[in-house]
């Protein structure tokens, strides 16, 4: 039987440079290796987004953001609530469409942008928050984690195709030597003629799966690597501020989509 390769699924995970992995030691406690340490490390400082920003602009913009989005959800009502996921969207670089729904939203859509970005806040209610937005017109997974990840800073993170790429291919090795991938995010064929994949979020079913993943294993995860890299001293300098900083999961995300965004898979 002939198979056409034009219509098979991605795959959802490729090699990553030597030595790059985590190793999960007899009580649980997981450690990043010296290479993924060098490449977290180096990304994170050159971290630059839209990519051509340059780095001292790209990450002064994330602190701008992150300020606002934590004035607003201080006081949080339905305008500032349509105001932070507004700003995050164009931030994030949503499509024409989505972001003119966003924008021009109904009272109704921003008294749900409200009602979600309550629930995100609390870690008991960050899976109803999720489903509550992606149910706005304009949102889907990819851009409420990153809603997520503005308004709970020290805890949250976001994922992207670059993100659920690179913790797929991630090993975790065990004291006996056994390997399993960081992460197992559903992917699927861009629209079109399959030159690009993409986080598959577009049916219910991918959707609960890959926010499942998001929250169960993802954000502890890059809690853990953030971790290991704190004790470890592992500092990264912030471009904008030009300071060395400790790690938050936020942090280890952006170095890894910036890391594979340069030099990972097209597909």
């Amino acid at each position: 039987m002939t198979v056409d390769v034009g219509v098979m699924p991605p795959p959802n995970d490729a090699p990553l440079p030597t030595g790059v992995q985590v190793k999960r030691k007899a009580d649980g406690t997981l450690v990043a290796s010296k290479p993924l340490v060098d490449l977290l490390v180096d990304a994170r400082s050159k971290y630059d987004w839209p990519a051509g920003t340059g780095t001292a602009a790209s990450q002064k913009r994330i602190l701008a953001l992150e300020a606002n989005a934590a004035c607003l959800t201080g006081a949080l009502d339905a305008e500032g609530a349509h105001s932070i996921v507004s700003m995050i969207s164009r931030w994030a670089g949503n499509n024409k469409k989505a972001q003119t729904n966003i924008d021009f939203a109904s009272p109704q859509t921003r008294a749900g942008m409200m009602t979600a970005i309550g629930r995100i806040l609390g870690p008991s209610t960050l899976k109803n928050g999720l489903d509550g937005l992606c149910a706005l017109p304009g949102l889907r997974l990819v851009t409420a984690t990153k809603v997520y990840r503005f308004c709970c800073p020290k805890t949250g993170a976001a994922v992207d195709r670059h993100a659920s790429y690179f913790f797929n291919s991630l090993d975790i090795v065990d004291p006996e030597g056994i390997r399993c991938k960081g992460t197992m995010f559903k992917r699927e064929w861009a629209k079109g003629k399959h030159k690009t994949s993409r986080l598959a979020i577009y049916n219910p079913s991918h959707h609960v799966a890959n926010r499942d993943q998001f929250v169960d294993r993802y954000l502890p995860l890059l809690a853990q690597i953030a971790s290991s890299l704190n004790c470890m001293g592992a500092n990264f300098r912030c471009a904008a501020t030009g300071r060395e900083k400790s790690w938050r999961p936020a942090d280890v995300e952006m170095a890894a989509y910036h890391w594979w965004a340069r030099f990972g898979p097209k597909r």
